[in-house]
């Protein structure tokens, strides 16, 4: 239960930072649009940057970031030696970065061909 519980407040908290941060303010959406983040989507799954509507990927974008985060962190509340916490962190998020951004980047690219 407390894994599920450090879960659910990790992932709060850090789509909430990125909520106030970056998509909520205009600034913060401005410099999001020049970012490389959005650069590596567009450019790796041939995505329009005049299609997209950037604060509704800015919203998916921080939810799986969030999501990745949140659950490297609740694993890592397993495990108490410090160099087997660096070693999985580094393989899970590697992992989860590379599923979920593909997950995303083709969702995209399919409503974009609608």
């Amino acid at each position: 239960m407390n894994y599920i519980l450090t879960f659910t407040l990790s992932f709060i908290i850090i789509y909430l930072i990125y909520f106030i941060v970056i998509i909520n303010r205009k600034k913060g959406l401005e410099s999001f649009k020049k970012g490389k983040q959005l650069d590596f989507f567009i450019k790796t799954y041939k995505l329009e940057k005049k299609k997209l509507d950037i604060k509704k990927f800015a919203n998916s974008l921080a939810l799986t970031n969030s999501f990745i985060m949140a659950f490297t962190l609740s694993i890592l509340e397993l495990i108490d030696n410090l160099i087997i916490k660096l070693l999985l962190c580094v393989i899970i998020l590697t992992a989860l970065m590379l599923i979920l951004y593909k997950l995303l980047g083709q969702t995209y690219k399919k409503k974009e061909g609608k």
